[in-house]
């Protein structure tokens, strides 16, 4: 029974030498006579058993042997190991790094500061919107780490939270309406905060163009027009103790520094001056 037990074990660590069995029939003894880069003990050899050696050091190989060599067991009639210097893979010292990853890390960012980034990115957009340029430069100025606020950029666009097309859009509306803004002063404002001049220029025909409405031929729409020309009414009653040319000259400088074209002042001005004379 004992004679086909080893003789199993035998077959066995000849077909699978990388599970490095050792046989415990035997307890350790010193071995004085081991070799450099060996363990200091090894299991006494007896008639016809195998025996096997364990290596001292972590990144040592005996006989400084070649990361693609490794210590096998030969049956050579003496039961001691044999070396043999074969090329093939040593699933011992060549660890996967898929395996070894450290779960806190994620592309060399740690969790940790990517969850500090989202916390901060939250925080700042339930203020108020943002774009992408601005909101990377507010999480930069707290001093994270470029990698990982490119990470939590990324990761925001790719959700929906972060859309330079939709503040565009919003940012040229609020400003229209609440300050009378034209579309060349709109699209600085949206260049000054990183966005693309196309999505610029997609937003300000959303605005001013309304598919709702009749376009004119000054590239704004009759509800822009009318919308533009109430406001221009107020500047032109507030100077109606100037001179005509003063009157004149204080609306122009009005609309044009609001970013409207010489087209869209001079249609607006003739009709205030048509409707509303001096």
């Amino acid at each position: 029974m004992a004679a086909a037990t080893m003789a199993a074990s035998r077959r066995l660590l000849q077909l699978r030498p990388e599970l490095g069995l050792r046989l415990r029939s035997r307890a350790l003894i010193p071995y004085p006579s081991w070799r450099k880069g060996m363990g200091p003990c090894r299991y006494e050899p007896s008639q016809r058993r195998l025996s096997s050696c364990r290596r001292a050091a972590k990144n040592k190989r005996p006989w400084g042997s070649s990361s693609d060599e490794q210590l096998t067991h030969g049956d050579d009639g003496d039961g001691t190991a044999k070396y043999m210097g074969k090329n093939f893979p040593d699933e011992f010292a060549q660890l996967s790094l898929e395996e070894e990853e450290s779960d806190d890390e994620v592309r060399g960012i740690s969790k940790t500061m990517v969850k500090d980034v989202e916390k901060a990115a939250v925080e700042l957009l339930a203020g108020r919107a943002f774009t992408v340029s601005d909101l990377r430069k507010k999480l930069r100025a707290k001093k994270f780490p470029d990698n990982a606020v490119d990470s939590v950029i990324a990761d925001f666009k790719s959700r929906g939270l972060l859309n330079d097309g939709y503040y565009a859009e919003s940012f040229s509306r609020s400003r229209w309406l609440s300050s009378t803004w034209g579309p060349k002063r709109i699209k600085q404002a949206l260049r000054q905060k990183g966005v693309q001049d196309a999505e610029a220029d997609q937003a300000t025909r959303r605005v001013f163009q309304d598919a709702q409405s009749n376009q004119t031929m000054y590239g704004i729409s009759e509800d822009s027009m009318d919308h533009l020309f109430e406001q221009a009414a107020k500047q032109w009653q507030r100077g109606q103790s100037l001179p005509l040319e003063n009157r004149r000259a204080r609306v122009v400088r009005w609309l044009q520094y609001r970013g409207f074209n010489w087209a869209v002042t001079n249609a607006i001005v003739r009709k205030l001056e048509a409707q509303q004379p001096p």
